[in-house]
């Protein structure tokens, strides 16, 4: 889910995953990992929504089909 809405946010500022992990200097496989994970402790992944200027906000919402 992350990875999808990451690979949104770069498309509307005209940006290429290439462009952030080479300016971070991370390893584009770590790059990949980074963003699919559901550790959302992950440092290269908070690396990442830094740089970006972005954060994790989770939301719950109430399961409707109870």
């Amino acid at each position: 889910m992350i990875e999808k809405q990451l690979k949104e946010i770069l498309k509307k500022r005209n940006l290429k995953p290439v462009d952030i992990y080479k300016v971070l200097e991370i390893d584009k496989v770590v790059f990949y990992q980074s963003i699919r994970t559901s550790n959302l402790n992950n440092k290269t992944l908070h690396k990442i929504l830094r740089y970006l200027g972005l954060e994790i906000e989770v939301v719950l919402h109430e399961n409707r089909e109870l």
